[in-house]
């Protein structure tokens, strides 16, 4: 065997103990997603279901916490949304504290948890007569994991079904055992 030949074997000796040197230098570790967090703000618009009053902005916070399902005993983990928008409290309109300044409103949260394939809709309660809109109370039961929410706000003109205005947000949110 000539000495090409060596010099081949001898180079390709070292190129496998560098790629293995790398290896471990660099720990051998596949890179792994970040979990997502276990609360998140989103925000999203709105058009005014009041002719005469301004659009506006939702700021919604979806996190990771703990409720009692319809005919449950014990608390499971949930998503919860909480949130807020910009409109004075009461708002402007024709007549500031009475007359046709009140709203409703009602959430939908469409939701897919990607640790079980899982996915769902659930229904806020329903407000209505209301000065200010505001979040009614929505327990989302996804189940642990990462979840994907799409939450839709329906305002509407006293009650959420008239002229209602959507806003959509949507998010991510890891929930844990409670």
């Amino acid at each position: 065997m000539g000495k090409q030949f060596w010099r081949r074997a001898g180079a390709s000796v070292l190129a496998v103990a560098g790629v293995g040197a790398a290896t471990v230098a660099g720990g051998g570790a596949v890179a792994q997603a970040q979990p997502a967090p276990t609360s998140t703000t989103v925000t999203c618009s709105s058009a005014n279901p009041l002719a005469w009053a301004p659009s506006f902005t939702w700021t919604i916070r979806a996190s990771s916490g703990a409720s009692l399902p319809p005919g449950g005993d014990s608390l499971v983990p949930s998503l919860l949304l909480s949130g807020n928008n910009e409109l004075p409290d009461p708002p402007g309109g024709l007549f500031p504290s009475i007359g046709p300044n009140w709203y409703g409103t009602r959430v939908l949260v469409d939701w897919t948890n990607r640790n079980t394939g899982e996915s769902g809709r659930s229904v806020s309660d329903e407000e209505a007569w209301k000065q200010k809109p505001s979040i009614p109370v929505n327990r989302t039961f996804a189940g642990t994991g990462t979840v994907d929410f799409t939450v839709t706000v329906q305002t509407g003109a006293a009650w959420w079904f008239v002229n209602h205005q959507d806003a959509v947000c949507q998010g991510t949110v890891e929930i844990v055992d409670a």
